[in-house]
């Protein structure tokens, strides 16, 4: 019996501690690039929380073009605005490539892998699983020009209507260990004790 509460003890440890960490306190959320017939334009969407201060400019290495491993570009972003929890950081360096740059970006000490297509439609970021330090040995980019500052980037209508709670589906399923654990312990003693009074 205690093995079956220890069962559903270590499953709703493990439901709150994703639950936890499901929101940062600054990570990058989105990746862009358009190419021009002479630059590469790469911006980054960044969302932190009110009290944290992000960098002025982060480093991406770009180190795949089009699917080849290529030499390592590095390339440093500026931060062009900063306005209710979300940053832009971009810069534009000369054009090769046709279709797609992979590599990897740092902020805060949390190293983000990258793929983005060329045409300027929204490419995948995530959390890298090799958190090894950058390679700052590539070849280094001189950003040619930062975009233009935008005084306060506009943020999307807040939805109507109430907003139901974001719930991990680890924290579910140790609720549900849980319950049918005391419903189990429940029925058990249920019958034991009619056992009791039958004998």
């Amino acid at each position: 019996m205690v093995r079956v509460f220890l069962l559903a003890l270590l499953f709703a440890l493990a439901g709150l501690g994703t639950a936890a960490y499901a929101d940062c306190t600054s990570c990058f959320t989105a990746v862009f690039a358009q190419r021009t017939s002479s630059n590469i334009d790469l911006s980054f969407t960044a969302q932190a929380d009110d009290n944290v201060v992000l960098p002025d400019s982060v480093v991406a290495v770009v180190m795949q073009v089009d699917g080849n491993r290529t030499k390592c570009l590095n390339t440093t972003l500026s931060k062009t605005s900063q306005s209710h929890g979300l940053a832009v950081y971009r810069g534009t360096f000369g054009a090769y490539g046709t279709y797609t740059h992979s590599g990897r970006i740092e902020l805060a000490g949390q190293i983000y892998e990258f793929t983005v297509p060329l045409d300027g439609t929204a490419g995948k970021i995530a959390i890298a699983a090799d958190q090894s330090p950058l390679n700052r040995n590539g070849v280094r980019v001189q950003v040619i020009s930062a975009a233009p500052v935008t005084p306060n980037p506009t943020l999307a209508p807040a939805p109507a209507g109430i907003e139901l709670p974001k719930i991990e589906p680890a924290f579910l399923i140790g609720g549900a260990v849980v319950l049918v654990t005391i419903v189990g312990a429940y029925v058990d003693r249920r019958r034991s004790l009619a056992r009791s009074l039958t004998a």
